[in-house]
């Protein structure tokens, strides 16, 4: 209906002015750290300091250094490769443990698929961000736990009058320990960490590690080397991210493979096939990579993406502004569901983003609406999930090849049915868009011959 032009959206919190075209939202991308502030949206979306555990974080993204920009986007992504192995072994063990603990109903284990799928991507992260597993029963259900404690939260001290926000604030926090679980977990590998960096200054030899919380701290400024508390800090909000993010996109992809079957065979003979060359990579496996895209193009996790809050007057080239404490952002699910990027927008086409040449070199004869061929990880105009430009998710490809690992190892080891497929799977709060958590599939143990 706006036909390109930015659009207001009056809420309880703040005024939302929403950009679609790409001239605008490159001038969101390129307006000053100082005036259009990504990290003062989120401080004001997800409340740091009531569910971080005492995360106070600037407004200015840089105050405190952009290693971890780094770690993520460059060293996090050149060691997938031996990342990906492990978690593969372990997402199948967890599999396994989690389906044998599933109830049985009518002759079939029948298992809450977003609860389980919390559970294994929360073990996944903690081997790729911490070297080692970490998945105590406590630390599982406390991370079980943290996304929607942290969600409910950050909303009610979002639409409570900012007199009484801190009050709030604190009491919820209080009453949610998750937060404090996953804190204090975090904290006694970041002293280690920390301990053994000061020993390494000191000329002793130390033993070496490979994983995400050691690059977070290897990046962080060398004047002013964060401390642990300040280290577990950027891993909790990175952890939130991630945890939310994964488990809601491989989500929906499981219940796509049970709502269209089509898709399960060839699916499954890329992935018995070309397995262990994505694990060397780190990447590859194209069909896989289009279904979760197509999956995640229709039921993306955010409603909204390249959030800034405005700290200073603002003007857009139509004339459109932003004034103090307004935001800006882009209509993410609008963008991904517009019929002149892609036609026969609403219809699920799983392998919309292959090439044509690869789908003809496999064979596969698939009814494809053509789009622009494109991966997972790509940011442009018609994909915005990951936000955009400079400001773009540096954690994409760690992601992306999470979700592909997940998803392969449930093609591989098991057949998947919904057990009400014509059942809401899912509903929206504000912005986000989340599985339900009582939905239900049917997991039967394929046989080695399979």
């Amino acid at each position: 209906q706006a036909k390109g032009e930015p659009f207001e959206v009056l809420a309880p919190d703040t005024r939302y002015v929403f950009v679609s075209s790409e001239k605008h939202i490159n001038e969101l991308d390129t307006a000053p750290d100082t005036v259009l502030s990504l990290q003062a949206a989120s401080k004001q979306m997800l409340q740091p300091v009531y569910t971080m555990h005492g995360f106070n974080w600037f407004d200015r993204r840089g105050t405190e250094g952009v290693g971890f920009i780094r770690a993520l986007r460059t060293l996090l992504t050149n060691n997938l490769p031996c990342i990906l192995p492990e978690v593969g072994y372990l997402v199948r063990r967890r599999f396994a443990k989690l389906h044998s603990e599933s109830p049985i109903q009518n002759g079939s284990r029948v298992s809450a698929i977003y609860p389980m799928i919390v559970n294994i991507v929360v073990l996944a992260n903690a081997v790729s961000f911490f070297g080692k597993d970490i998945g105590t029963y406590t630390f599982i259900v406390s991370a079980l736990a943290y996304i929607e404690e942290t969600l409910i939260c950050a909303e009610i001290v979002r639409l409570t009058p900012k007199f009484l926000s801190p009050l709030i604030g604190s009491i919820i926090a209080r009453r949610h320990q998750s937060h404090k679980t996953i804190f204090d977990t975090l904290l006694q590998i970041a002293e280690e960490r920390c301990q053994e960096r000061d020993l390494k200054n000191r000329g002793h030899q130390v033993p070496k590690h490979d994983d995400c919380i050691q690059w977070i701290m290897e990046t962080s400024p060398r004047k002013n080397p964060w401390t642990a508390k300040r280290v577990v800090h950027e891993v909790m909000a990175i952890w939130f991210g991630s945890v939310h993010a994964l488990s809601t996109t491989i989500t929906f992809a499981i219940h796509d493979l049970s709502l269209h079957p089509e898709y399960v065979e060839p699916l499954r003979n890329e992935v018995s096939t070309y397995y262990e060359a994505f694990e060397r990579a780190g990447d590859g496996l194209p069909l896989l990579d289009s279904f979760i895209k197509e999956s995640a193009r229709l039921t993306p996790v955010e409603l909204m993406s390249a959030r800034r809050s405005a700290l200073k007057p603002f003007t857009l080239s139509n004339g459109a502004k932003l004034n103090p404490g307004d935001w800006a952002c882009t209509p993410v699910r609008t963008i991904m569901q517009n019929a002149v990027l892609y036609p026969s927008p609403l219809e699920f086409q799983g392998f919309r983003f292959v090439k044509k040449e690869i789908l003809e070199q496999l064979n596969i004869d698939a009814k494809v609406t053509r789009s622009k061929p494109s991966s997972l990880t790509t940011v442009d105009n018609s994909w915005r999930a990951w936000g955009t430009g400079r400001m773009a998710c540096p954690g994409r490809f760690y992601a992306a090849a999470v979700m592909k690992v997940i998803v392969a190892q449930m093609l591989l080891l098991y057949d998947c049915e919904l057990v009400e497929k014509e059942s809401s799977r899912w509903f929206t709060w504000r912005s986000s868009m989340l599985p339900k958590p009582s939905t239900t599939v049917i997991l039967t143990r394929r046989t080695e011959e399979e």
